[in-house]
């Protein structure tokens, strides 16, 4: 087959589609990579009617039995031979997952045929109107921290009376989320690096890049592609960027970031908070971010000690409980 000669009929389709109620039925869509969240894709998209094959590289036999049970197409294939075998679908539109290599060629192939390329998150995005509860978001990332942070803030929001869920790592993949019956007031998202590099199309309530660390396990080899990929955590937020004031790179990213107009940076640290940040007083983690009288006054959230008898008190974990009550 000549690559450059696959047709896309469907795409003026693929590019309207904007919410769980349009048409979806009858497209042939490939998902790179299985696992947890490839399986999520395919799970979702056959709901939606599509004609879905799932090409990977690993084999998962437990998912390759439920990949046929739900109606949807897998093929092992070696990475290699994964660029045939997509031309030879001609899928309408594919589907990423964080295992896909940046430089995978099917990427490069599906950009010269104006094949749209789009991560889980997008796709998440786009449907997260199944239920009349059409959750906000908020996006964690970091080199590290990032984890607990987003533990932390469903946490509180939930203590708050919201139903929420942490998605990622440390919760489910967003697309079974979006799916809930129930739904959901809030999502927090943990998002890898590798996930935010594939991530076009989403509008975060809240954003928060813990830290960037380029020498940290799973960065890219490249570090500038880490960073910018850490970055995009911050595009068209609506509403708080949050960065870190003991790492400059994070209030760069926010710097440099195309958000929502309105949308304000608040800083968390372990030193005392400037009007519009969170921090350390005497012992007392404060507030100086989001009430009325920020620049004048400050509001106590609680104690170290009372951290500490939590066993909670590590300044590591102290960040990150302030970073997500910043982003919550």
């Amino acid at each position: 087959m000549d690559y450059a000669t696959v047709s896309a009929p469907n795409r003026d389709r693929i590019s309207r589609l904007q919410s769980w109620h349009d048409d979806w039925s009858g497209l042939k869509i490939g998902v790179h990579g299985l696992g947890e969240i490839g399986f999520s894709v395919a799970d979702t998209l056959t709901e939606l009617g599509s004609s879905v094959r799932v090409l990977h590289t690993m084999p998962d036999a437990e998912r390759e039995r439920l990949i046929q049970v739900i109606g949807a197409e897998h093929l092992e294939v070696s990475q290699e031979s994964m660029l045939r075998e997509f031309t030879q679908f001609e899928p309408d539109l594919i589907v990423v997952t964080p295992t896909t290599p940046l430089d995978d060629p099917v990427i490069d192939w599906a950009a010269r045929q104006d094949i749209a390329v789009w991560s889980d998150t997008d796709l998440a995005w786009r449907l997260r109107d199944k239920t009349g509860r059409v959750a906000d978001w908020i996006c964690v990332t970091g080199s590290s921290g990032a984890a607990g942070t987003a533990e932390f803030a469903a946490h509180m929001l939930h203590e708050g009376g919201l139903r929420v869920t942490p998605v990622g790592p440390s919760g489910m993949p967003v697309l079974d989320a979006i799916r809930d019956p129930q739904g959901f007031d809030v999502l927090v998202l943990d998002l890898s690096s590798e996930q935010l590099h594939w991530m076009n199309q989403i509008s975060p309530f809240a954003s928060l890049c813990f830290t960037l660390d380029p020498n940290a396990a799973g960065a890219h080899s490249n570090p500038g592609a880490h960073a910018s990929a850490l970055a995009r955590v911050y595009e068209n937020t609506m509403i708080a960027c949050v960065y870190n004031r003991a790492d400059r790179a994070t209030e760069a990213m926010v710097e440099g970031a195309d958000v929502i107009e309105g949308a304000r940076a608040i800083s968390f640290g372990l030193d005392s908070p400037p009007p519009s940040g969170f921090g350390m007083v005497e012992g007392l983690l404060i507030d100086r971010g989001f009430h009325a009288e920020r620049r004048s006054e400050a509001l106590e959230l609680l104690s170290l000690e009372e951290l500490s008898a939590q066993g909670l008190a590590t300044p590591h974990t102290v960040q990150q409980i302030l970073a997500a009550a910043a982003s919550a």
